[in-house]
């Protein structure tokens, strides 16, 4: 992916800090710069599978692989439908 960019757009928004820029961003402006090209877009949309993760998302709650258990819990009860 990162090949495909252009130099001048990895000046601009290296790749390596594109977790540093977009944690800083809300939803609202993440989806808005998702707009402004191809390239981007695909960057937002990778940041926000990362980001938004439910092992990431409960890590500060849930001890390593606790997460996974609590899920099960969640479907069985009927609480979420995983897919």
């Amino acid at each position: 992916m990162a090949s495909a960019l252009s130099p001048r757009f990895q000046q601009v928004f290296p790749p390596p800090m594109d977790n540093v820029y977009m944690d800083q961003m809300d939803l609202k402006t993440l989806y808005r710069f998702s707009w402004t090209c191809k390239e981007l877009n695909d960057r937002v949309s990778g940041y926000m599978r990362r980001a938004f993760h439910p092992k990431n998302l409960f890590a500060p709650i849930f001890k390593p692989n606790e997460h996974l258990l609590f899920r099960l819990l969640q479907f069985k009860t009927g609480l979420i439908y995983i897919t």
